[in-house]
């Protein structure tokens, strides 16, 4: 395991700067932009998301199984020229799109920005060829300076753009797909010591490649479409039944937790599918279970105290953060905690549907998870508020997620009496420590005081945890040494 704690260090200490500053500056963007400018935003990043994911068909999850460089870089060249047809086929439809397409989606102004939509579909499709390519190659450190890369330029361009036109969505637009613009220019460094492999790709190997791992584009690329789709539900559904400015509050409610998860999230997947590659095709040796079981713990171990402090004091933080005018968003993260933590837990595991090449089981699930998101919105839209359709969707999500880990952890022999007790412990803990908290909420007292106790809980949480775990406390403790050692 230590190879892969490195890893992962290299891809969170190196991004950690750049992610506290993108938070930090969070409370800025929300007293400039409006929930509004937020919303357009989000429709925006959801029509353009789904179409980064369907860019690639995919085939960038087979870049780390080939056995061979050449084969790897075949497939990555590959996702490179599907990702510039399916970008140049988007301009031709946004040219074509109806006038009316602002009252179809309820989203008055949208149609001024989806011009930007095939820009960031190439930008960020060549950021994921890239990703993979470097994460087989073990450059985690290229990727993690180049996720640095991506924050600063976006929130800086995000923060400048109204100083040079007047506040509207176009700096949050346009600020997204220059971020990721600088971030492909920074990972072509890292890329570009491997042209003589590229150079020895050929169509004929390329179109081999792409029949050798069809199930790709078969199975995983429409799964991994409906999966992109179902979190972007509630966006069009939100908008549809009520507006622009609950699409904003769910947005932010939405960013704020998975900018942090998700670095730690991404970074543990990326790791994990090149350890769990190398193992099963012997490069390395190890044992799976025991892999993917101390990733699982470690996932639970890490992210179960701060949602529970997001369930105690959800609109006390937003308000105090963002200003009075998000405590909706507040309202509205206490509602997604128990989804967001379960694909958290859930993200760098999915990537053993791939690995034991369960691609059929991964379409199924998501096809009918993608389902139920849009029946229980539907529901929730037409007969009551957004509290109402955003609780249903949690409430279904958390299901079917909990369905999904049970099933990875068993396909490694893990089962689900196992995964249980060590979220059963972890939750425990966390709730006992937090009690205090509870207490000082129900009396009222001061919200800076509250701030003070969390600061003093927080530590005596992962202190006990620490303790209890060996593994975890060495890799904190590398963590703080890799910090220190870059400022």
């Amino acid at each position: 395991m230590s190879n892969f704690v490195v890893n992962v260090l290299k891809l969170v200490s190196g991004s950690v700067t750049a992610q506290i500053l993108g938070i930090l500056l969070v409370p800025i963007i929300t007293r400039i932009y409006s929930p509004h400018d937020l919303g357009i935003f989000q429709i925006f990043l959801s029509i353009s998301s789904i179409l980064i994911i369907f860019s690639t068909f995919s085939y960038q999850f087979a870049i780390m199984l080939p056995k061979t460089e050449e084969d790897s870089a075949s497939i990555a060249l590959l996702c490179a020229i599907l990702v510039t047809l399916i970008s140049l086929i988007t301009v031709l439809i946004v040219l074509l799109l109806p006038e009316g397409v602002d009252q179809l989606l309820n989203a008055p102004g949208i149609s001024n920005y989806l011009l930007y939509v095939p820009a960031i579909t190439f930008f960020n499709g060549i950021f994921f060829v890239q990703n993979y390519w470097l994460s087989r190659k073990v450059r985690f450190g290229v990727i993690a300076g180049s996720r640095i890369v991506n924050t600063v330029s976006t929130k800086a361009f995000q923060l400048a753009a109204p100083l040079i036109s007047s506040i509207s969505p176009f700096g949050l637009i346009a600020g997204y797909v220059v971020g990721y613009g600088c971030a492909d220019l920074f990972m072509l460094k890292g890329v570009k010591n491997d042209l003589k492999i590229f150079s020895k790709v050929t169509l004929k190997r390329m179109k081999e490649m792409a029949i050798e791992y069809k199930n790709f584009p078969l199975y995983s690329s429409w799964s991994t479409l409906a999966n992109t789709i179902s979190p972007q539900v509630p966006t069009f559904l939100l908008v549809y039944y009520y507006s622009t400015s609950v699409v904003g509050y769910f947005s932010l409610a939405n960013q704020v937790v998975n900018m942090p998860m998700g670095l730690l999230g991404t970074a543990i997947q990326q790791v994990f599918f090149q350890k769990i590659s190398e193992v099963k095709n012997g490069n390395e040796p190890g044992d799976v279970k025991v892999i993917v079981g101390e990733v699982y713990k470690k996932l639970i171990l890490i992210g179960v105290f701060p949602m529970i402090l997001l369930l105690i004091l959800g609109e006390e933080i937003f308000t105090f953060a963002f200003g009075n005018s998000w405590y909706i968003s507040g309202v509205y993260i206490k509602i997604l905690v128990p989804w967001i933590f379960l694909v958290f837990l859930s993200a760098p595991i999915s990537t053993l549907y791939s690995i034991y090449d369960k691609q059929g089981v991964w379409f199924s699930f998501s096809i009918i998870l993608l389902i139920s998101r849009v029946v229980a919105l539907a529901i929730g839209g037409t007969y009551g508020s957004p509290e109402f359709a955003l609780g249903l969707f949690s409430f279904t999500g958390a299901l079917f997620f909990l369905w999904n880990n049970a099933y990875l952890l068993n396909l490694t022999g893990i089962s689900k009496k196992e995964s249980v007790e060590i979220l059963v412990k972890y939750t425990i803990i966390g709730s006992i420590v937090s009690l205090p908290l509870i207490l000082l909420q129900v009396l009222s007292v001061n919200f800076y005081l509250i701030l003070l106790a969390t600061a003093i809980i927080t530590p005596i949480y992962y202190g006990i945890t620490l303790h209890d775990d060996p593994t975890f406390k060495r890799m904190f403790a590398a963590f703080l040494v890799n910090i220190k050692s870059k400022i």
